[in-house]
């Protein structure tokens, strides 16, 4: 079982990487203030803009859309942000379905070589934690999540977090359909967008802590594969929720009472 384990870890840190990015792009938005539970519609929106264009370049611009509807009505309109995430999702994901049925995508070329999976892990979170904690942008950036009030134009940077957002998350749904899946299926996002929000509050909005918490979730997904292989058996659908399970049990356990930033949701 052990050895099984570990020949599924580097399957695990690939299957992983999605959320990672979502994760960054989610710890951005939330360190400027905003609640972006829409994440999760943003993230299969990207998968499916990155399946009918067969690049990430589409699932980057689908992304952004999802974001700027988004953005629209918490930023400028000021409407409650839980409430806006959660009608983003439930219209992505109808508008998805719908569409995919519709025009019955055939399967795109896959990537070739994984490259996006080294940038994730490696590159960047670098890049995250040096904009936020070196930068001029990043302090102000942080100081709208903090005390928008003392900034001149708030609004700006909590765009200029949604931006870095829609990058992070279209290149993870492009990933998702292309790297991984090699398509697209209704709903294929499966929950990542939650589970992004859990880690990001898990890491307690710090890149490190971020990262802890994708690999746990890695780490869990290898059990997955490891356990199918063992052919123990264990209903699928159970060994497919092992990681979703694992995953919460453990950022329950040990996140504890966490400093949150002070406008973190504020209108």
């Amino acid at each position: 079982m052990s050895d099984l384990l570990m020949q599924a870890i580097p399957l695990a840190i690939v299957a992983a990487t999605p959320l990672l990015l979502t994760v960054q792009g989610e710890l951005i938005v939330q360190r400027s203030g905003i609640i972006n539970l829409g994440v999760e519609g943003m993230l299969l929106a990207a998968a499916f803009g990155a399946a009918v264009t067969s690049s990430i370049a589409g699932g980057i611009a689908a992304a952004a859309i999802v974001a700027l509807i988004f953005g629209v009505l918490t930023i400028q309109v000021r409407a409650d942000q839980i409430v806006t995430g959660t009608a983003v999702n439930l219209l992505v994901l109808g508008l998805t379905g719908f569409l995919y049925r519709e025009l019955q995508l055939t399967t795109p070329p896959p990537f070739g070589f994984d490259f996006v999976t080294p940038l994730a892990w490696i590159v960047v979170p670098l890049i995250v934690a040096f904009f936020l904690w070196n930068t001029s942008h990043g302090l102000r950036l942080r100081a709208s999540g903090e005390n928008p009030e003392a900034l001149a134009a708030p609004r700006h940077y909590r765009w200029m977090a949604l931006a870095w957002e829609a990058l992070l998350v279209g290149i993870a749904g492009s990933h998702l359909a292309l790297a991984l899946s090699n398509g697209f299926a209704e709903n294929m996002s499966a929950g990542r967008g939650f589970i992004a929000l859990a880690v990001v509050i898990f890491g307690r909005w710090n890149v490190s802590g971020a990262v802890l918490g994708t690999a746990v979730f890695g780490i869990a997904a290898a059990l997955q594969y490891a356990l199918q292989a063992a052919n123990q058996g264990i209903a699928f659908h159970l060994l497919l929720a092992t990681p979703y399970v694992v995953t919460l049990l453990i950022l329950c356990g040990v996140t504890g009472h966490v400093r949150a930033p002070e406008a973190l949701g504020r209108r």
